[in-house]
């Protein structure tokens, strides 16, 4: 069975790879990622998803007793129905694909036409974005497969052949995806008191977190501090380093891109996905990483080897090293989320959507001070919605105005819904007036 791995090479480079059973990797999905994605700049996480959607394609292979490399090599290029078998199949949950087990005896896809309909138990499924992006990738992976094994033959035929397999994959995207939206953007940011009790909870010393280790209980308290009190990106927390803390009278972090990292160990390694920047940090934060540097982080031997800040207390072959983003998932959220229910709603990246909507609501107090004639604030300047955008582009990172815009829907939705009440309280007020005198 092929597996998905990522390697890190000598010069820190992080490289993904499918792996066939002997661990040896496969040569032409390794052949598709370095000419099209690797040599183009392509980001290492963008990479790992397209080997991640070729994955599904090779376990539809297992499951069809198909072998796509030998059928292109002869010219036989997918028909509608193996496009709408791969569509189908490319809908399922990873998850639950690894439970499937191939078909026994001759399973030609052509078959589908003479198929009957039989019960079928429910069968998980990806978002309608995940699907679309799974798709794109097939038509990319079976043009360039179809392409290089037939390109020794020079036949038009052939190129026709293939542009009308990749046209049909590309038709049977799903449609319709608004703009690639799965649910409402107001969903993502908690309200605000729940995100308030969970800070208090993550406290150094508050008698509900569950975390004993006093230097644990630090270190967390300032991984959360940073996501709250900055918007960062849960990559750009793990990459975080010492070095990129400013502890003047106007403390700061600088969010910096420093991927292939030859001292950073973890394959998966956490990176700013876009424009570097600085971003304020409140005292009392920048305190506690003072502290938690010279006092706890300091007595941690291997944490020495490396200059990342945020750094695993877990005994044991990874201790010391940088932080995981598995570990941040799957160990420290976890044991907050059993402390209390509620607290599932909450997830690394919910904090950069209520870091946004906080930030629009103080930008919402300004203008109203501004605005509101009194001397106190006679030197306010309203701030205009270009200068919000440009603001938040600023502290998101973001390359453009437009990003920005997603991370102000629960806000936007709050405004129009005060805006609506107000306007039917009038129109309930002029009817009762309007009632009163005709009787």
């Amino acid at each position: 069975m092929s597996t998905l791995t990522i390697r890190v090479l000598e010069g820190g480079e992080r490289a993904p790879f499918l792996l066939d059973d002997s661990g040896v990797p496969m040569f032409y999905p390794t052949l598709f990622t370095t000419v099209r994605l690797r040599n183009a700049g392509a980001a290492v996480n963008t990479i790992r998803n397209k080997l991640a959607d070729i994955l599904v394609l090779l376990l539809w292979e297992a499951y069809s007793r198909r072998d796509l490399i030998t059928e292109f090599s002869q010219s036989r290029f997918l028909s509608l129905p193996d496009v709408l078998s791969l569509r189908d199949f490319m809908k399922r949950d990873t998850r639950d694909l690894k439970t499937v087990k191939p078909r026994r005896g001759a399973a030609s896809i052509h078959a589908f036409l003479e198929a009957h309909v039989g019960q079928s138990g429910t069968q998980a499924s990806i978002c309608a974005s995940h699907h679309f992006n799974r798709m794109t990738t097939l038509a990319e992976y079976l043009e360039f497969l179809a392409t290089v094994l037939t390109q020794h033959k020079q036949s038009s035929d052939d190129s026709d052949a293939i542009k009308k397999m990749v046209t049909s994959i590309r038709n049977h995207r799903p449609r319709g995806l608004m703009g690639y939206s799965d649910g409402d953007p107001h969903d993502k940011s908690p309200p605000s008191e729940l995100i308030d009790r969970f800070m208090a909870v993550s406290a150094v010393d508050h008698p509900h977190n569950p975390f004993r280790d006093p230097g644990v209980r630090l270190r967390n308290a300032i991984l959360f501090g940073l996501l709250r009190h900055t918007g960062m990106r849960r990559g750009e927390l793990l990459s975080v380093r010492t070095d990129f803390i400013e502890f003047g009278n106007e403390p700061l972090v600088w969010l910096r891109r420093n991927q292939d990292d030859i001292s950073d160990p973890r394959p998966y390694q956490g990176v700013p996905k876009t424009n570097e920047r600085a971003l304020p940090l409140p005292r009392a934060l920048a305190d506690q990483i003072q502290d938690y540097i010279l006092n706890v982080r300091a007595g941690i031997p291997p944490a020495r080897r490396h200059p990342y800040l945020i750094v695993s207390h877990k005994k044991g072959p990874g201790y010391g090293n940088p932080l995981s983003a598995a570990a941040l998932g799957t160990q420290i959220m976890r044991k907050m989320r059993q402390v209390d229910p509620t607290f599932s709603a909450i997830h690394p990246h919910a904090f950069r959507h209520h870091f946004n909507y906080e930030l629009s609501q103080k930008i919402d107090e300004h203008n109203r001070k501004a605005r509101s004639g009194s001397a106190k604030y006679a030197m306010l300047e309203p701030i205009s919605e270009a200068q919000e955008l440009d603001m938040r582009a600023i502290l998101n990172g973001h390359r453009s105005r437009e990003s920005g815009v997603a991370y102000n829907q629960r806000h936007i939705r709050e405004t129009a819904n005060r805006a609506i009440r107000a306007l039917q309280a009038g129109m309930i007020s002029t009817d009762l007036s309007r009632g009163e005198n005709e009787y």
